[in-house]
Order: structure tokens, then sequence, then C-alpha cells
């Protein structure tokens, strides 16, 4: 797919699959006003050492492992919503989270299996654990279009990425950065928008807390589709599977 085509699916995913990208950026927004809320206000040695504490603590893992595990439900509808739209068909309803509730469970699974091989991967010299991450991570692009079975997701993202590593990562990586640096302007614009907001109407910490999530979770929400679209464009380049 071109720049231009991989804009246009990105827009139409943004519009039509706005259900899936809102939820996911609400996810995410709502985990990091939490984690922020963890750390300390100044840089004195005490603070520092509850920071120390806060990166080691079994909260913030159990917060990222919550993510991580919620946030495939809403993933996985923008993978279906992009691939849809991508073939000229009509997007899935309720941007595509009510067929990718079904498939939650077999991504959970599917997801632990791939967390583990990379990790015995990078654990081997790290260059393992990379080129594992770069080669399955379309397993969720297979499970969502139903190219395969749940178990036969993994095999499959490898055979389609054979051969085709650099190219397919360079354009998964190109989309992503983009979407980030969109999501990035639309937070430095909007928090912009923001303070004159707070400094006009002298808004409380209540207030102004509403303002910041606000803020937070539009920029997630423009740059949530990104990395779907990237997998599902890449997915669609490499064409059918080598033997």
């Amino acid at each position: 797919m071109s720049g231009a085509s991989v804009f246009g699916l990105y827009r139409s995913v943004l519009l039509r699959g706005w259900p899936a990208a809102l939820l996911l950026a609400l996810m995410m927004s709502l985990l990091i006003d939490r984690l922020m809320l963890q750390l300390p206000e100044d840089l004195s040695l005490e603070a520092l050492e509850q920071l120390q504490a806060f990166l080691v603590s079994a909260t913030l893992w159990r917060s990222l492992l919550a993510l991580g595990l919620l946030s495939l439900w809403p993933s996985c509808a923008l993978v279906l919503c992009a691939h849809q739209l991508a073939g000229g068909t009509k997007a899935p309803a309720a941007g595509g989270l009510l067929a990718a509730l079904r498939a939650w469970p077999a991504a959970l699974l599917i997801a632990l299996l791939f967390s583990v091989l990379v990790s015995v991967g990078l654990l081997l010299l790290l260059v393992p654990g990379f080129y594992l991450a770069g080669a399955l991570q379309w397993w969720v692009v297979a499970l969502m279009v139903g190219d395969a079975k749940a178990s036969q997701c993994l095999q499959e993202s490898w055979r389609r990425v054979s051969g085709h590593w650099w190219r397919s990562n360079s354009t998964v990586f190109t989309v992503a950065i983009c979407g980030l640096v969109a999501g990035t302007l639309v937070s430095v614009l909007a928090g912009i928008m923001a303070h004159l907001l707070i400094a006009t109407l002298s808004l409380d910490s209540g207030a102004r807390h509403i303002v910041a999530l606000a803020v937070s979770t539009l920029a997630n929400f423009v740059a949530a589709p990104a990395y779907p679209v990237a997998l599902v464009a890449s997915y669609r380049d490499l064409g059918p599977p080598a033997k």
C-alpha cells in the first residue's frame, strides 16, 4: 500500500472504528493518570527513593499487565476494522468491538505465548527477542481476518514475514511513529487550549484534573489506530505466505 493509501485507511479507521479507538484511548489515559498520581512531586532524596520503590512495586506491574490484557480487545477490533475497510467492505458493527470480544479469549492465549517466546529470546543476547517480536507480531491480524486458526496464528505470522522482515517491520515502525507524532501534536495543541480555558475560567484542582484527562484521552484517541493500521497494511503487502 502507498503512503496515501495508508493515510486514507488510518483516517477511515479513526472515523468508523471510533468506538474501539476511544475505548483503547480511555484505557491508556486512565492508566497513565493513575501512575502519575503515584509519582513524587519533588526530586528530594526521599522522593527519589519512593520513585525507585514504585518502579519495582507490584502496583505498577499489575497495572501494566491489566492494560496489556484489556487493551487486546479494542486493539483486535481496530485490526478487524482496518482489514475490512482496506478490502473495500463495510466497517464491522461497533467498530469491531463485538467481533473482537468473541476472539478475545483466543487472543489472550496467543499473546501469552508470544510474550513468553519474545522474553526467552530477549534473554538470549537480545537480538533473538527483537527478531521474534518483529516476525510474530502479525498474529493478531491472522487471528482477526480469519486466515488461520488460533493455534496457527504465530506460525502464519512467521511464514508471512519470512524473507521480508526488514521491509514489513519498517512499514510498521514508520506508520506507528507517524501516529505517535500526530497524537503528540494533538496533545500540544489541546494542552494549549486547555491552559487557556483553565486560566479564563479559574477552574479548581478537580476540574483541572478532568481537563488534563480529556487532553490525554484525545491524544491517545488520535494515535490509537496507527499500529493496527500499520499491521494490516504491511500484512496485505506481504501477500500469500511463503511455502
